[in-house]
Parts: C-alpha cells; sequence; structure tokens
C-alpha cells in the first residue's frame, strides 16, 4: 500500500522528513506552510481544538511561572489529588483503587503504558494513527479487532473481541492487552454502555488489560462522560489531559490512571517515565490543578465549547448525507468519517487518490482513511471540524445560540468549514452530473 503521508505530502515538504511524521502532524505542517505562502486552504486534517485558553488558565499559568524545580515522576500531589476527584465526580470511577500519573500529553503516557505491558496489542480499527506504530516501535505485534460504524456508534461487542482473542492465542499469539478511544477518533462515535459492559466482562474473563484512551471523555455531545475504570476498575488503565476539552495541546499535560492492584505496574511505569520525562514543567502542573477543580467557568467552558463542537460537526455530517456520502452522526469530539465509495469509485481507486486531488485541485487538507487502518480502496476520510476562529465562535455562540436555524450558525462561526463543504459538492457534482 502507497504511504499516505507521502501522496498528501509529496507536493509541500521533504519526502525524507515528511514520511517519518504521523499523519496528523504531517498534514498539519503541510496546511501552515501553504498558508505562509499566502494560499488559501481549508483545514479538516488535523483535530485541534480552536478554542483560546481559559483565562483561569492563562492567569494559574503566570502565577506559577517562578515554579522551576524538578516535580516528583508521578506528578504534582495537588495535582493529583484533584485529578483523581474529578475523575470520581464526572466518571463515577472509584480513584481509591487508582494512582495518578501526570505526563507530558497523553501520546506519551500511552506509549509508556503499552511498553509497561508486555504482549500483543488487540486494537479496534478504525483506530487513531500513532497506536499501531507505538506497537511498532515497541516490537508489539497488533491484533485488528473489528467494529461497526453507524449512527448507533462505534459498536465493538464481546463476541467480536473474544472471537480475536480465541483466534489469535490460537495462532501463537499473546494478547494482553486491548486500547479503546471513546468518543472515537476518526469516526466521532462512542461506544454504548451495552457494549462497554460487555467488553469489560470479556476482558475480565480473559485476563485482558485495557488501555481505555478517554481525551475526548468530556467533549461527548450528551455531555456524559463515559469511562470503563468504572466498569472494570481492577484491570483497565485510562489516559486523558488538557489537549482537547480545554484547547490546551500545546501545554502538554497529560494524565494516566493505573489500577493499584496490578501488582508492579505503577513501578515499570515509573520507571519509564523517570528515564523518558523525569517530570512535566511545574509551571503547567500547577496551572493544571484549576481545570480540575470544578470552577464554574471551566465547566461553562466545556459545556458551550463541546455544544458548538456538536453543531459544527454534525452539521458536516448532515451536509455530506445531502451530497450522497455514507456518513454517521457524530457523538463526540470533532471529527466525521465518511464514506465516498458510492459517488467517487468510478474516479478515485483509493483514499489517498481521493485526499490527494482535494487538497491540491480543491484547497482541501484531509487524511484518507488508510492512515487509520481502512482499507484503502475504500474512499473514506477523516475530517476534522475546527478550521474556525474559536474566540470569535465563542462569542457569537454566546450572544445567538437558540436563534436562527443551525446552517445560519455554522456560516457565522465557521465559513471554513461550510466553504469545504462546498468544495466536496462540487467535486461530486463535476464526477456525477
Amino acid at each position: 500500500m502507497n504511504n499516505p503521508i507521502l501522496l498528501i505530502m509529496k507536493q509541500h515538504a521533504s519526502l525524507e522528513y515528511s514520511q517519518h511524521l504521523s499523519p496528523t502532524l504531517a498534514i498539519n505542517e503541510s496546511v501552515k506552510r501553504i498558508r505562509d505562502e499566502g494560499r488559501r486552504i481549508f483545514h479538516m486534517g488535523f483535530g485541534e481544538a480552536p478554542f483560546p485558553a481559559p483565562q483561569r488558565m492563562i492567569n494559574a499559568l503566570q502565577a506559577h511561572a517562578d515554579r522551576k524545580s524538578y516535580l516528583p515522576v508521578m506528578g504534582l500531589p495537588e495535582l493529583i489529588e484533584a485529578v483523581a476527584d474529578h475523575q470520581n465526580q464526572h466518571a463515577g470511577v472509584d480513584t481509591d483503587q487508582y494512582d495518578v500519573v501526570i505526563g507530558p500529553g497523553s501520546k506519551l503516557i500511552l506509549f509508556a503504558m503499552q511498553m509497561a505491558i508486555p504482549g500483543d496489542l488487540l486494537l479496534p480499527t478504525p483506530s487513531w494513527v500513532s497506536y499501531r506504530p507505538q506497537a511498532d516501535l515497541l516490537q508489539q505485534r497488533v491484533i485488528e479487532v473489528g467494529t461497526i460504524l453507524s449512527d448507533e456508534g462505534y459498536k465493538f461487542d464481546g463476541q467480536s473481541l473474544l472471537e480475536s482473542i480465541v483466534t489469535s492465542r490460537s495462532q501463537g499469539l499473546n494478547p494482553t492487552k486491548l486500547l479503546v478511544n471513546f468518543p472515537n477518533n476518526p469516526s466521532g462515535l462512542s461506544i454504548s454502555n451495552d457494549d462497554l459492559l460487555d467488553v469489560a466482562q470479556i476482558c475480565r474473563d480473559n485476563g485482558i488489560v485495557i488501555i481505555s484512551d478517554e481525551i475526548y471523555g468530556r467533549l461527548s455531545f450528551d455531555h456524559t462522560y463515559r469511562s470503563l475504570a468504572a466498569l472494570y476498575p481492577e484491570g483497565t488503565l485510562v489516559t486523558s489531559g488538557l489537549s482537547k476539552h480545554l484547547s490546551l495541546g500545546g501545554w502538554r499535560l497529560g494524565i494516566g490512571m493505573i489500577p493499584k492492584n496490578k501488582s508492579g505496574l505503577l513501578n515499570r511505569f515509573n520507571h519509564i517515565a523517570s528515564e523518558l520525562w523525569s517530570s512535566v514543567p511545574a509551571p503547567i502542573q500547577y496551572a493544571a490543578i484549576e481545570a480540575y477543580q470544578g470552577h464554574d467557568d471551566i465547566e461553562r467552558f466545556i459545556f458551550d465549547t463541546t455544544d458548538i463542537h456538536a453543531t459544527v460537526n454534525q452539521y458536516i455530517a448532515h451536509e455530506l448525507r445531502a451530497i450522497g456520502a455514507d456518513c454517521a452522526i457524530p457523538q463526540g469530539g470533532f471529527y466525521t468519517w465518511p464514506d465516498f465509495s458510492k459517488l467517487l469509485s468510478k474516479r478515485f481507486g483509493s483514499s489517498e487518490d481521493l485526499s490527494f486531488h482535494l487538497l491540491n485541485e480543491h484547497g482541501v487538507a484531509t487524511l484518507p482513511g488508510s492512515a487509520f487502518g481502512e482499507p484503502a480502496s475504500t474512499l473514506r476520510l477523516r475530517l476534522s471540524g475546527c478550521d474556525y476562529d474559536g474566540g470569535q465562535a465563542l462569542q457569537q455562540w454566546e450572544t445567538h445560540k437558540g436563534q436562527g436555524s443551525v446552517s445560519d450558525m455554522v456560516n457565522q462561526i465557521a465559513p471554513n468549514v461550510v466553504g469545504a463543504l462546498n468544495e466536496f459538492r462540487k467535486l461530486t457534482e463535476s464526477i456525477n452530473g
């Protein structure tokens, strides 16, 4: 299969450089270069929440800018306590059963967790672009688990998981851990409560540890944060952070939760952390305490920005459906996962071809479904609905929410998103008439 990064990047960056980047980071850097050249481009390739940093967080960071000493590897005790209280209140997790750790973004915590648990990785597909490469770096084998995507959600039931466990073990593999993410990147869909219970029980019965990537947990459009740690506390590790629901990706503050009953696991994790990152910058850890203490302004920020994400991304899905694409309505985060196979298969042979054409002929940056484990011949794209001014969007939302149509609102707060959708319409019309 062709490298999707090369196909997307070959006109905009060094091939040698781009082929070694994660696809999401590669397309983001490409778009920045194109915009620096003064060319217009609609950016649906990278998932970065666009809203301004909450003022409380800025004030806290400024107040602690003089904190220059190394903190404990596990993290600042006051922050650990605040995180535990937050997870207990919002996700119903019995945090007495957990140790909390702080890391430089959830991505590195995920890598350290995979490293700390020997064995092969059970991975539902589609899945985020970095899970498999992390396992590859660790020379751990990946066992794919099938899913079904629809308006009902990211259906991932225990039966399909059990079949993957039994089959892989019969083939001499050693599945020890399952990595799940919900609401899901790339699909924007979540897993139902019944399926979560089913998955938790199958893992409990078969000695499988779950790594639950809950970075979008507080961006569920129904404002309900669901955690597998509440269902399978003795065997679920959790990752999350500030990047998505507080628009603080560049702060690189991640949290992890490790079950206390997993003998030796915390020590292994801390050994890895001490060799990889020592500690997260002190000013950011002190400032992050404010994010987890339940302040009204922070909670209102999360509520309103989640509603904006829901409005924009569900609008994207409905508009793509209107032109004939298959597209489930997202339930959280800021992604849609349309399939253009019925519309465009007579023109494009792969999702990489489609993504490359959109970038170069229509000025729309996307990512091909193949980057997320989808067969290249399926014309899936991962679209991020974040290309707008988040500060202006918040102001307009506060003033005009509940007034007018959804279309009017999206046109006001996200004109680049509307522009990108117009390009999709032009493409499908040019091919299908």
